[in-house]
């Protein structure tokens, strides 16, 4: 059994926040001037070029891609013959970071001590949200996602019944896309999450809403429904930044799971172009 210490995943967590903070990943930005050059409407011509100004800007001024720095997701995959140093320390040091690494950076704190109550912010950006999973890599893997707050309060849970077909499902979506999308910063990356369980399928609209956009679903048959609902979203015309157009969402992607015979959850995550994620693999040194 190998040992990574704490250090060495909270350097690179600090690294993982500046990166998603400060530059757009590239498969969004190919995304964004592809759609600059199918995109017909002038007033939506104008807001891609802007985004993609900001783009550039963004990492040399260290200026956020958004002044909403959101709620800090980690997932962190421990991988074979591979354990952490004081892991029962990891939730507490990697919150440390986050810390550190928003006032570094002079990122914008807006986590609230209560939801209801005090709200009383907490001035550090924190508790991120932490998950653990397991890895076949031989180390340790780090996924990080900023999912900003008018994006996450334009997220919906379904129970449906077993029954419901794939057009039912697009049609959803669309009513959805044309109540909510001027408040998620349009265009948008749409995820979607199908089965699992009523707390399982929200991960996995947030999860789809954050996946490349370069990766396509492995299923044929969700693929279809991905370009299918995609195709319904940019016929409605509410294009980018809500000012008309054809392009009011970049990618829809789904990701599904087993669910009980009684039931069909179905989840809709909205997440604006800045979709702001980065990864990082820590490996163990090759010896000599």
């Amino acid at each position: 059994m190998k040992i990574i210490k704490i250090t060495k995943i909270k350097n690179q967590l600090k690294k993982l926040i500046n990166d998603a903070s400060f530059n757009l990943p590239c498969d969004i930005l190919n995304a964004i001037l592809e759609a600059h050059v199918h995109e017909k409407n002038k007033n939506a011509k104008k807001i891609l070029s802007l985004i993609v100004e900001n783009s550039k800007t963004s990492p040399v001024c260290r200026v956020p891609l958004c002044q909403d720095c959101g709620t800090v997701y980690i997932e962190i995959l421990i991988g074979k013959n591979t354990c952490v140093e004081n892991f029962s320390e990891i939730e507490d040091e990697i919150n440390s970071t986050v810390e550190e690494a928003y006032k570094e950076s002079y990122l914008r704190k807006s986590i609230v001590n209560d939801p209801l109550f005090e709200r009383k912010n907490t001035g550090t950006n924190t508790p991120a949200i932490i998950s653990f999973g397991s890895s076949d890599f031989e180390g340790i893997e780090l996924n990080l996602s900023l999912k900003g707050g008018g994006s996450d309060n334009c997220s919906y849970l379904f129970m449906l019944n077993p029954s419901t077909t794939p057009e039912e499902l697009t049609a959803i979506v669309k009513d959805l896309v044309v109540k909510n999308a001027t408040k998620s910063c349009p265009p948008l990356i749409i995820g979607i999450g199908i089965g699992g369980s009523a707390s399982k399928v929200m991960e996995l609209a947030r999860k789809a809403a954050f996946r490349n956009l370069d990766v396509r679903n492995f299923d044929t048959r969700y693929d279809i429904l991905e370009k299918n609902i995609l195709k319904e979203i940019n016929s409605t015309d509410i294009g980018p930044a809500g000012l008309g157009g054809d392009i009011t969402a970049l990618a829809v992607n789904i990701e599904f799971a087993p669910c009980h015979i009684a039931e069909m959850p179905f989840a809709v995550s909205f997440l604006c172009h800045s979709a702001r994620r980065a990864c990082a693999k820590i490996s163990f040194p090759e010896r000599s």
